[in-house]
C-alpha cells in the first residue's frame, strides 16, 4: 500500500503530461529576473532577426552591382557574423508548431 499522496506505480496514457515547450533537452540556470520574464520574447526576437537577416541577404545578393546597397551589404555581413557567433539555430527552438503559429501570424 503506498501512503497517501503518492502517485501509483504504472505507465501513463499516451499523451499524457505537460507537452514540450521547447525543442532538445533544456537545462536550468540562474538568470536575472528581468531576463527570465522576458525569455520567450527574446528567443521570438532572435527568430524574427535571422529571417530578416536572411531577407537581406537575398535582397543585396540581387543587387550586387549597386553603390546603393553596399551599405547594407556590410550591415547584413556584421549581422550574419554576430547571429552565427551565438550559435543558437532559431528554427529549433521550440517544439511543435510555435513556430509555424508565428509564421502564421506575420
Amino acid at each position: 500500500m503506498t501512503p497517501r499522496g503518492m502517485p501509483k506505480e504504472g505507465k501513463r496514457k499516451p499523451g499524457a503530461g505537460r507537452k514540450k515547450k521547447y525543442a532538445g533537452e533544456v537545462m536550468q540556470k540562474y538568470v536575472p529576473i528581468s531576463i527570465a520574464d522576458k525569455l520567450d520574447d527574446i528567443y521570438l526576437l532572435l527568430i524574427d532577426l535571422e529571417k530578416e537577416v536572411a531577407k537581406w541577404e537575398l535582397l543585396c545578393g540581387e543587387k550586387s552591382t549597386s553603390p546603393r546597397y553596399e551599405q547594407a551589404r556590410k550591415l547584413v555581413t556584421v549581422l550574419r557574423v554576430l547571429l552565427d557567433k551565438l550559435g543558437i539555430d532559431t528554427t529549433e527552438i521550440y517544439a511543435g508548431n510555435q513556430e509555424n503559429n508565428q509564421e502564421k501570424e506575420s
